[in-house]
């Protein structure tokens, strides 16, 4: 019985002292110097089975690749430094073949180095969650891979973007876009 008194009294004690400093310049906000905002724009692409076939309404040749949606993309985050960062997104992807819109919420790490005086490539693999808005209610993970060009700053740049999304409307293979894009970091 003793000992469970001394123990309560030791836990009592831990618990009623403490101690904390405040300096006078802990009251002010810290802003984060390296935070940045970008926005992507994309265009998915697919091959088209009808290409180099001649169009007989026009006489031309049928192009290797039609656009099959839209997509754009805003994101938030940190840079550790000139060359990697780390963000949350959120976006909006249409896809015109799947008749699907979905709503991916990722985070990404991009590697971004420079190789010369005003060229930098990037690197930007992303993970997270994808939705889909209307009737279907899918929702899976969500992939990607953005590998690209850019300023020197890293303020603008143009991109290659593959994605898959975890689920699939009625067919066995995962829904996904291969995609050229453009982004603007603020």
């Amino acid at each position: 019985m003793k000992a469970k008194l001394v123990l309560i009294a030791l836990l009592l004690c831990q618990l009623g002292f403490s101690q904390e400093t405040h300096n006078s310049d802990d009251s002010k906000p810290k802003e984060a110097k390296y935070t940045y905002t970008k926005i992507d724009f994309s265009v998915p692409i697919r091959a088209n089975q009808y290409a180099g076939e001649i169009d007989p309404y026009t006489g031309e040749k049928e192009p290797w690749f039609l656009p099959d949606g839209v997509s754009g993309r805003v994101g938030f985050g940190i840079k550790a430094n000139d060359w990697i960062s780390i963000g949350t997104n959120l976006g909006v992807d249409w896809k015109a073949s799947e008749c699907l819109v979905v709503v991916p919420l990722f985070g990404s790490v991009k590697i971004n180095p420079k190789i010369g005086e005003d060229l930098r490539i990037f690197v930007e693999p992303g993970f997270g969650r994808a939705l889909t808005i209307g009737s279907n209610q899918l929702s899976g993970y969500f992939k990607k891979i953005s590998v690209g060009v850019g300023d020197g700053k890293g303020n603008f740049g143009l991109y290659l973007e593959l994605c898959q999304y975890g689920f699939s409307k009625n067919y066995d293979y995962k829904i996904g876009s291969f995609s050229l894009g453009m982004t603007i970091t603020l």
